[in-house]
């Protein structure tokens, strides 16, 4: 089934570039993304390049377009629509690279020369741009009716952090409380004079720098809302770890473009600032929580500390009663994040399960802290369990060993599955994670997957700050 949506992707982007360039597509490059149902490739054929995006929200799809037309008509810079396929969930847009602004805010050393500072500067004042001149001209085009970021979106976004971090995070929490802030929250932060076009999703990672301008991407899940709510979004983005300094300053240049092209009071937008910060940070802890805690994506768990010690900072420096209490339950989490993270201190060891199986009996369970990991089927082994003087043995009896290590199938095999571990254990270790699975199996879960389970053990079990434990699942307790 997954072949068939892979093939089926493959084959209607192909016939675009084709369509459009009169060229067949030489190279067919994913894309790699982090929490959405659409799909990138790179198509390429010599200089000719295009990026092809499977999506089946076609909803969501016309609404991308419209809204490329709208910011293209008023020069904003956004990827070309090259092609639409008539179903419209496939389509071609322009190839702007693959360097973001992330990339150059989290390593400026391998980007020597591109100027970070210039590039935050012209991000904040763009923003600006696509607020009021793409919210006029989104307005004036009378085709697209962009949902309203009002009380009951706000209301959804706070309990997505309620359901999808708090609870699942083991942090005990009075629901009266917790929903008095809410309510502070939504009233607080609506009580504004303009609304605007709303981004949603204005971060670093959809800002990419291609002949050494900014282009702005994912704008498709706009609103009309509150102007803060973006540049809440992009100066307190996790791991990009801008500085207290630099994000005031960011902050006052956007005011300053802000109220070149409206009329409005600065203070009252500073003074606002904070809240709408921490209410954006507790939408992306909802949706770390989501993609971590539910998704297992481990990436995200590992955003985490760096949002909650954001949150609680601002709250330390714009004090204020329906704050305190979401704060107490942040600094209760980061107490408790360290034991129930994938992550180790520095120092600590990583510990590496390896597991044998039989496939008959379904797979292993997932470790309940982390999930994932390598799982080897050894049946492509020679089985010695269907051989009379092996079928009672296991993998750990000398006469099997002795069997599987005169097997040049088997040597390669673990040699293979060896450095693939190896590899991952080094990575892991300099990540500070704290497990690692691996899990070997076969038709009954008592000779190759053993035998194996056992090889890798003795090849990792000396690694420095590596502890192995190992499980024949099959065995008799």
């Amino acid at each position: 089934m997954m072949m068939h949506a892979l093939e089926e992707q493959h084959a209607e982007l192909a016939k675009l570039f084709r369509n459009t360039f009169s060229v067949e597509p030489l190279c067919f490059e994913p894309i790699p993304v982090s929490g959405s149902l659409r799909k990138y490739y790179r198509l390429q054929n010599g200089n000719t390049s295009a990026v092809g995006t499977f999506s089946p929200d076609v909803d969501e799809n016309r609404t991308f377009f419209k809204l490329t037309d709208c910011f293209t008509r008023q020069s904003l810079n956004v990827p070309q629509v090259l092609a639409i396929s008539p179903c419209m969930r496939y389509y071609l847009q322009s190839d702007l690279g693959s360097t973001s602004l992330f990339d150059i805010i989290t390593s400026p050393g391998k980007f020597p020369q591109h100027n970070l500072n210039n590039f935050l500067s012209i991000a904040v004042t763009s923003l600006v741009d696509f607020q009021v001149k793409g919210f006029n001209e989104i307005s004036s085009s009378g085709q697209l009716q962009l949902p309203l970021f009002d009380r009951t979106s706000m209301m959804w976004d706070m309990y997505y952090f309620k359901y999808c971090f708090l609870k699942p995070s083991g942090v005990s929490f009075n629901e009266q409380l917790l929903e008095s802030d809410f309510e502070w929250f939504a009233k607080e932060l609506l009580e504004q004079k303009h609304f605007l076009f709303q981004y949603r999703d204005f971060q670093s990672r959809n800002i990419m720098v291609h002949n050494n301008q900014l282009y702005f991407i994912d704008y498709q899940g706009g609103r009309i809302g509150p102007p803060l709510y973006d540049i809440a979004s992009f100066l307190y983005q996790a791991r990009a770890k801008l500085d207290n300094d630099k994000r005031f300053e960011l902050l006052s240049l956007y005011l300053d473009r802000l109220n070149c092209l409206l009329s409005i009071d600065k203070e009252e937008l500073k003074a606002k600032f904070p809240a709408m910060a921490m209410f954006r940070i507790m939408q992306t802890l909802g949706a770390y929580g989501f993609r971590g805690f539910f998704e297992k994506k481990t990436h995200f768990i590992q955003s985490i500390p760096l949002a909650v010690d954001n949150f609680i900072n601002l709250s330390r420096s714009a004090p204020g009663p329906h704050t305190a209490y979401i704060t107490d339950l942040l600094e209760q989490y980061r107490v408790l994040f360290q034991p129930s993270s994938c992550l180790s201190p520095s120092g600590q060891e990583l510990t590496v399960y390896i597991t044998s199986f039989s496939f008959k009996n379904g797979y292993p369970e997932e470790h309940p802290e982390h999930g994932g990991g390598f799982v080897f089927d050894c049946r492509c082994l020679p089985n010695p369990g269907r051989m009379g003087r092996y079928k009672n043995l296991t993998g750990l009896d000398f006469e099997v060993i002795q069997f599987l290590d005169e097997s040049d199938e088997a040597q390669r095999f673990i040699a293979n599955a060896t450095a693939l571990v190896k590899d991952a254990v080094e990575n892991y270790c300099q990540r500070r994670f704290s497990y690692l699975s691996v899990a070997f199996g076969c038709t009954g879960g008592q000779h190759r997957s053993v035998y194996c389970a056992s090889k890798l053990a003795l090849a990792i079990e000396n690694t420095k700050n590596v502890r192995v434990v190992v499980q024949h699942r099959e065995f008799p307790a």
